[in-house]
Formats: C-alpha cells, sequence, structure tokens
C-alpha cells in the first residue's frame, strides 16, 4: 500500500510538472509569435507582405533594414547619446549620495534616507506636468540637456535605494581598516565600494536605460519634430509604397522595429550577467 501512494504521488508531480512546463512553452511560444512576424515582414517585400501575409521569407531581402537604417540612424544616435549621457549622470550623483547614506554618520541621515524612499512611491505621471513648467522656467525646453537633467534627476531616488542598499551589505570591516591606515572618504569609495558594487551599477544602468530608450511622453513634450528620438521617430515612420502610395511600407516599417530592438539586445547580451548578480544581490548578506 505504500508502494502505491508513493507511486500516486509521483505521479501526480510529474502530472504537475508535464503541466506547468507545457503551460510555459504555450506562453513562450505567443510571446516569440509577434517576434517572428516582425522579423519576417522586415526580411520581405511589401507587395508579398500584401499578398500573402502570413508566407516566409524566402528568399530573404535585407533591402527594408537598409532604407529603415538610413532613415532612422540619426534618431538611434539621439536616443543613445541622452541615454548614455543620463545613465552617466544618474550614476555618478547616486554613487556619491548612497555611499553617504550608507557609510557616512551624520544627523538626520535615516530620516533623508526615507524621504528619498517617499519620492520613489510618487508616480511618474503625477510630475509630469511640474516637470514641464519648471522646464519652460528655466528655457530647458527644446533642448537635449534639458531632456537629460530630467532624467538624471528623475532616475536618482530608485538608483539611490538600490545602491546605498547594496553598500550597507558590504563588510563594514574593510571601511575601518582603510580609515585606520589613512585612507579619505573618497578613496575607500573608489578603491572598496565600487569595484564591489559593480552588480548593482550594472544593474541601475540597465533598468533606467531601458526606461529612458523607451520613453515616449517626455521627449515628445520637450523636443522639437528635426530633435526626436527613437520611440518618436518610429511612431511617426510611415513610408508609401511607390506602386500604391494609399497603402504603408509595411516591410520598412518591421525592419525600423527590428532596428530598434538591437541596442536593448546587445546591452542585455554584455551586461545579463552582472544584471542578474545585481538583482540577487540583496537576497544573502555575506
Amino acid at each position: 500500500m505504500p508502494r502505491f501512494w508513493l507511486r500516486l504521488q509521483r505521479y501526480h508531480a510529474s502530472l504537475s510538472s508535464g503541466f506547468q512546463i507545457g503551460c510555459l512553452s504555450l506562453i513562450l511560444f505567443f510571446a516569440f509569435v509577434p517576434i517572428l512576424m516582425m522579423l519576417s515582414m522586415a526580411l520581405r517585400p511589401t507587395v508579398l507582405i500584401y499578398a500573402d501575409y502570413w508566407g516566409m521569407p524566402f528568399p530573404p531581402t535585407f533591402d527594408n533594414f537598409r532604407v529603415a537604417l538610413f532613415d532612422l540612424f540619426p534618431a538611434m544616435v539621439r536616443t543613445l547619446a541622452v541615454g548614455l549621457g543620463s545613465i552617466a549622470g544618474i550614476l555618478v550623483f547616486a554613487v556619491l549620495a548612497s555611499y553617504a547614506f550608507a557609510r557616512i554618520p551624520a544627523p538626520g541621515r535615516e530620516k533623508l534616507f526615507l524621504l528619498v524612499l517617499a519620492v520613489m512611491m510618487i508616480p511618474g505621471i503625477v510630475l509630469l506636468v511640474p516637470h514641464f513648467v519648471l522646464a519652460r522656467q528655466l528655457n530647458l525646453v527644446r533642448t537635449f540637456h534639458g531632456l537629460i537633467i530630467f532624467y538624471i534627476a528623475g532616475g536618482q531616488p530608485f538608483a539611490i535605494f538600490l545602491i546605498t542598499t547594496f553598500f550597507r551589505s558590504q563588510p563594514g570591516e574593510m571601511f575601518e581598516s582603510a580609515r585606520v591606515d589613512g585612507a579619505s572618504e573618497l578613496q575607500s569609495l573608489l578603491n572598496i565600494a565600487l569595484p564591489l558594487a559593480r552588480p548593482i551599477l550594472v544593474t541601475v544602468a540597465v533598468m533606467n536605460f531601458i526606461g529612458i530608450y523607451q520613453d515616449f511622453i517626455w521627449p515628445g513634450l520637450m523636443l522639437r519634430s528635426d530633435q526626436w528620438t527613437l520611440m518618436l521617430a518610429l511612431e511617426r515612420y510611415d513610408p508609401r509604397l511607390t506602386q500604391f502610395f494609399s497603402r504603408p511600407e509595411l516591410g520598412m516599417q518591421a525592419a525600423g522595429f527590428a532596428f530598434a530592438v538591437v541596442p536593448q539586445l546587445i546591452l542585455f547580451a554584455f551586461g545579463m550577467q552582472y544584471f542578474i548578480q545585481g538583482l540577487t544581490s540583496g537576497s544573502v548578506k555575506g
């Protein structure tokens, strides 16, 4: 009898595992269908897409990518410049503030840190109008540096929270030993805290870059049409067929969206290891 119940439990466990794997496989399939269709459309002439929407790209053509790259490359360069400049500013200011919160005793430090957490809980859409009014009063509208300044300011609360938590998890004995040896706080930050904090810095950089890269609302308010970032350019990217002027060039549009995914894929390919380490760094303290 015990063997029967043991076999029954194993059967239920294997059945449950198989059901879970089947559900995950189905979800994964439906998640990849739009991506595969986008690539299929990008590798076919638009006339063939209208003739057979579900057709396969045999033989594939790269003319759509060539045209989309030429049309969207300036917007891509502007987006990367804004993103990299914003990430650099976010990390510099957040690292300095986080080290002060984590390692420098000061009266009211914890209350100020709680204030940072309170700011982090305010939805960004609530601050959209005050930010735009402030940008207009400071003559920052229609400028890239105005866009970057607000990205840096908006990214500070979450970055300070993550980096401060990581700095506090580092052994305090290392910093005490460095102070005994005569190291300044800046030297301790540069030589001890930062080398150990590479995973969390990459995590902050990746998460903020994705938000900035995909942002549509704030650049739409701040920039002129000749300053558009990639998301704005894609939303208005509407090439027309030479044969049928009333129909959009679906192949070129799909190639444009595929082109926009490339920087994020490269970012994840080179930063995934550190990104995962940063996400799991606070789970085990040691």
